[in-house]
């Protein structure tokens, strides 16, 4: 059986078939079976055992209804899969065929013609084994049998004596400690538990002539305005052919060429430092371009190209500055030379099945990232580390990502097999993504610190003195020595933190580094803590919502549609969450008048409630310099904190990170005395512009106003204007808006709309809301207006997956409101009906009265 070397695993995104080398896919249609049963049925290649089971009708789909309770004996049986290839001679004729698989999940056996070949036991690692020995011209038979992760860690469990405190692994024998699996496949608190098993990457066999690029490292020695001076380290798996050489070209830099032949090769490895004139830099979305050099690697011989490899190269400058100031202890990124705001959400799988997230799912989502003004995203530690597709798109569409190890909420064993097997992880992830320009920093856990200082894991898992201190010294083993010496080995210019947050909320400590504040939700405090528990960077908070009504209908019956129902109770995964919605609901909002209304007001609620926490933030920079709630997006249709469901909807949450991520944005507070406006330029040049406020009542009357000439320093956050209250004195206010607004010209920058009770004590009157829709090529228009103010209009085309330019807005009265909706992939049947389908609400709608 092969041994699994990991400085030959590489992943093939990189490299293309060229005439010495050559890539036989065996993705697409295998067979897959239960162990110990006789009928094969059809499987699809990268998939799992839940989705082909899924589709070949053995079981129901996973997600719809309470089906999740009905599948957990999946995880205890081992599953065979096999597939019949037939090779010639010429692919066999090369000196070396590998079998590259990309991702393998997680235990399995894979034998060849039926002699064993390797086995693997990580499904964060890719491995390249060669195979040529086991191989024949004709048929082939590759036979894969995953072995079942509870029966495979189960023995482990019971020779340690105690379980680890791995509280969101939803089983009593928390086995998702002792393999390198995603954590969150074993349940979360926003997740279900489907622990999976199958080919859920790509797959192929490679046939290898002399050579090939094993590896090439892009570093950046220097950067100005005149000239980048760059490095790459270039790696082979085998010695140049005296009679070949190594090009380099650049289709970004004219004219650019270079050539190093087999002399200057030593230990099949080679340096090549170069010099770019006037480069460009790479630069986050909402700072500049994002742009990429992108250079080819080829090994050439007599005018023929042996082997291709191609990287994609961002040039800029990244430091996380986390030291102790004036202020406390700091936390923030500079980009460029340049202090950056960090505005974004927490990533976590997309899809409990992973082989369903295609490239162009990926890309909606980074599309809905950057729609919403944001430059950063938090890959989770209890995930994966994300699909080569997912970082080659944030290089493009200038998102930074911080990038968790995965690990997360738990200890974990630190005996030699566990610590050498995260070894091979890390090693393999962090040469696969070293070189992308958004990779902005690596974080060795979520929350584990915190958990130790504050859970009370010896309390409620009875650990004795001498466990506990030997958990903890596991602990250290693993985040303090080898997860930093792989960092220092292969990313040494990377910026590492052990874990995440550095600063507890739960001792007051926002003075200190980077935080995840729960004292909204978890803590059951009300959503004004956001405006006064500021620290220095918030990368986690948030607050639940339910998906709207279509996309309810999509994974439930109306039978179902009460939150006491044996299938919500299936789709909320935080035992207090609907009772948490429920409360905050009842201080702030009228009661809804009916399910579908509790759906919509649950999303109201969560957007105005991280509403304060957003502005708070921006607007306390640069004491605060980044703000990433918890989460994008969602990985089934459930009650979440997420700002996109399942389904790919924007909730109220997306449309409001949208309006409070925008390069300038208008803060507006209130104290018993007055009212401050505060005024937020996140671009780098100063602002000139007009700030204009006003009041107006429901009806659209201006009562009061005035407006001022203002500056904005660039990359700042400064008070513009400060109203007296006295100046107000005998409005009602139950029935007024304050209006900020800053122009310049007749581009209208920056709107706030403050209301100065609450949602529940304004007297919104009741009037129809006009609407007209229209299509202009690939385009829905839809314009709205009313002679009153509608407060979070919710507009919607319910059968359609796209999102609207804007939505869950104020609609101001005498306003004209135009908000668009694209139609690219919506087919001619659909459209000519969809005019006449179009559904508007607003708050007032949602209750009785």
């Amino acid at each position: 059986m092969a041994t699994l070397n990991q400085d030959d695993m590489k992943i093939m995104a990189n490299t293309t078939s060229t005439q010495d080398t050559r890539a036989l896919s065996l993705n697409g249609e295998w067979e897959f079976r239960q162990a110990g049963t006789e009928l094969w049925h059809k499987a699809t290649v990268p998939g799992c055992n839940f989705t082909d089971l899924m589709t070949a009708g053995l079981i129901d789909d996973p997600f719809y209804r309470d089906n999740e309770s009905k599948l957990q004996w999946i995880e205890k049986e081992d599953w065979q899969y096999r597939k019949t290839v037939v090779l010639d001679d010429t692919f066999l004729s090369a000196p070396r065929i590998q079998l590259v698989a990309e991702g393998l999940d997680t235990f399995c056996d894979i034998s060849i013609n039926g002699q064993p070949l390797a086995s693997t036991d990580n499904m964060f690692v890719g491995h390249r084994i060669d195979a040529k020995e086991l191989l024949r011209i004709g048929e082939n038979y590759i036979d894969i049998t995953f072995r079942s992760p509870i029966l495979e860690t189960m023995p482990r469990y019971k020779a340690a004596g105690y379980a680890y405190p791995a509280e969101n692994d939803k089983s009593e024998e928390k086995l998702s400690v002792y393999c390198r699996k995603a954590p969150c496949h074993f349940g979360w608190d926003w997740g279900p538990r489907f622990v999976t098993s199958g080919i859920w990457r790509n797959i192929a066999f490679e046939s290898i002539g002399n050579t090939r690029i094993e590896d090439v490292y892009y570093r950046l020695i220097s950067l100005d305005d005149a000239k980048a001076t760059i490095s790459f380290d270039v790696t082979l798996d085998d010695a140049l052919p005296v009679n070949s050489q190594l090009e380099v070209t650049c289709k970004q830099i004219p004219g650019f060429t270079t050539t190093v032949t087999h002399s200057a090769f030593e230990n099949n490895g080679t340096q090549i430092v170069l010099e770019i004139d006037e480069p460009k830099r790479w630069w986050p979305n909402g700072m500049g371009e994002a742009f990429l050099y992108h250079f080819v690697f080829e090994i050439t011989s007599q005018q023929q190209t042996l082997n291709r490899y191609c990287q994609s190269i961002g040039l800029r400058t990244i430091e996380v500055i986390n030291q102790p100031d004036d202020l406390g202890v700091s936390f923030f990124l500079q980009v460029n030379g340049h202090k950056v705001f960090m505005k974004g959400a927490n990533y976590i799988p997309a899809d409990s099945f992973l082989n369903r997230m295609s490239t162009e799912r990926h890309a909606t989502l980074m599309d809905s990232a950057v729609s919403a003004n944001m430059n950063m995203l938090r890959v989770w530690g209890g995930g994966i580390y994300q699909d080569d597709a997912f970082y080659r798109l944030a290089d493009e569409k200038g998102l930074l990502i911080w990038q968790d190890f995965m690990f997360a909420c738990t200890l974990y064993p630190g005996d030699t097999a566990f610590l050498e097997n995260v070894r091979r992880e890390a090693e393999y992830n962090i040469k696969r993504l070293r070189n992308h320009a958004c990779l902005a920093l690596w974080c060795g856990n979520n929350e584990v610190d915190m958990a130790i200082k504050h859970w009370e894991w010896p309390e409620k898992f009875g650990y004795s003195e001498e466990v506990y201190a030997g958990l903890k010294q596991d602990y250290k083993a693993l985040f303090d020595q080898l997860l930093p010496s792989m960092i220092e080995q292969f990313d040494s210019a990377r910026f590492y933190m052990r874990s995440s947050p550095i600063g507890f909320w739960e001792e007051d400590a926002d003075h200190i580094a980077n935080h995840h504040f729960w004292g909204v939700w978890h803590g059951e405090q009300p959503f004004s803590e956001y405006q006064k528990r500021i620290p220095r960077f918030m990368s986690e908070y948030g607050f639940q919502s339910f998906p709207i009504e279509s996309s309810f209908k999509k994974f439930t019956v109306p039978g179902d549609w009460d939150l006491h129902s044996d299938v919500l109770r299936v789709h909320q995964k935080h035992p207090r969450g609907n009772q948490l919605i429920h409360s905050y609901m009842d201080s702030e909002f009228l009661p809804p008048k009916n399910f579908q209304q509790l759906l919509y007001l649950s999303q109201v609620q969560q957007a105005e409630g991280l509403k304060l926490a957003f502005e708070a933030h921006r607007s306390a920079m640069p004491f605060c310099m980044g703000s990433l709630y918890w989460q994008l997006n969602d990985t089934w249709p459930a009650a979440s904190w997420s700002g996109i469901d399942y389904y790919g909807k924007w909730k109220a949450l997306h449309y409001q990170a949208k309006r409070s991520f925008a390069q300038h944005l208008l803060v507006v507070t209130e104290t018993e005395d007055c009212v401050n406006v505060q005024g937020v330029n996140d671009s780098l040049h100063n602002l000139d512009a007009n700030l204009e406020l006003k009041v107006v009542d429901f009806r659209g009357n201006v009562l009061w106003s005035v407006a001022n000439d203002v500056e904005l320093t660039a990359n700042s956050s400064e008070r513009l204007f400060v109203l007296d209250k006295t100046e107000l004195n005998g409005f009602a206010f139950e029935g007024v808006v304050l209006i900020a607004s800053l122009t310049r010209g007749d581009v209208k920058l920056a709107q706030s709309n403050f209301y100065f009770v609450s949602h529940r004590t304004l007297a919104l009157p009741k009037e129809e809301i006009t609407l007209h829709a229209e299509i202009k090529e690939d385009m829905l228009y839809v314009t709205l207006s009313s002679t009153v103010l509608h407060r979070h209009v919710f507009v919607e085309a319910a059968d359609l997956t796209a999102n609207f330019s804007d939505n869950f807005f104020d609609l101001l009265a005498g306003e004209a409101k135009v908000i668009s909706l694209p139609l690219t992939t919506t087919p001619l049947t659909v459209r000519e009906q969809l005019t006449d389908a179009i559904k508007c609400q607003s708050l007032v709608d949602s209750y009785t009265g």
